[in-house]
């Protein structure tokens, strides 16, 4: 049986949630939002986003604006700045950005969070067939694609830890992961230098995937380039090529 999760939706941590769920529907939006729209895209009460945004400007996080908007300040973008340069010298949006026009497909950036990916950056694809995937999206570690190119640049005891940890929080009626497995296909991520996963988590979507250079002090980020599983599968060495020329481009001094 899996563990039971502790609610994250009580008390202050209450508040924060929705702090973070706020800065997280700017970086969607990427232009200012009024107090209704916030409140009908978080999903709670008018009088509550009223008294969160007005904190948040008491703190220099978000600005009014005459027309009664709001927007985030530069206080926001400073506040990771230490964790990884190449997040906020707009290196990675960069990146993204080429990708995207250069494909059509939806770009995508993760991290590692315990036994999940967790995309941190999204930027949608321009095409009418696309994947519709938000920015905070989970997938399991072990089992995708970007998960498993992240697990990729952990030491083998590292990777041991994780798979056992997911093997914990793995529903009751689903079959046991397979260590062997998830090592040999690891292996082979780190030979080809990328991943290719098609309909494994989500039917029909595919996506190929690398690693960022490394950074020191930070976590391993890994980007890929997601669309319809028959046309990643068609194009995995073309989007391979473009992933690592684009990579080296952006980020070889």
């Amino acid at each position: 049986m899996p563990r039971p999760r502790k609610s994250f939706d009580t008390g202050g941590v209450k508040s924060a949630t929705r702090v973070l769920a706020l800065l997280e529907l700017f970086d969607s939006l990427q232009r200012p939002a009024g107090v209704t729209e916030i409140a009908r895209a978080l999903g709670i009460p008018q009088s509550s986003t009223s008294m969160l945004v007005n904190g948040l400007i008491d703190l220099g996080y978000l600005a009014a604006l005459p027309d009664r908007r709001v927007q985030p300040t530069q206080r926001v973008s400073v506040l990771g700045r230490w964790i990884d340069e190449r997040i906020t010298d707009g290196r990675v949006a960069r990146l993204m950005e080429e990708l995207g026009e250069a494909t059509g497909e939806t770009i995508l950036l993760g991290i590692a969070s315990d036994v999940h990916v967790v995309y941190i950056a999204v930027r949608p694809a321009t095409r009418a067939m696309r994947l519709h995937i938000p920015a905070g999206t989970r997938r399991p570690l072990a089992e995708s694609g970007m998960g498993l190119t992240l697990l990729s640049a952990m030491p083998e005891e590292e990777i041991a830890r994780r798979i056992a940890r997911a093997e914990l929080s793995r529903e009751a009626d689903r079959p046991p992961l397979d260590p062997a497995t998830i090592h040999a296909e690891i292996a082979a991520i780190r030979r080809r230098g990328h991943a290719l996963s098609a309909s494994r988590i989500v039917p029909g979507a595919g996506i190929v995937c690398t690693l960022l250079p490394a950074a020191a002090g930070a976590q391993p980020m890994a980007i890929g380039i997601g669309g319809q599983a028959f046309e990643v599968v068609e194009r995995e060495e073309a989007f391979a090529a473009l992933l690592h020329r684009e990579i080296a481009r952006h980020f070889t001094p």
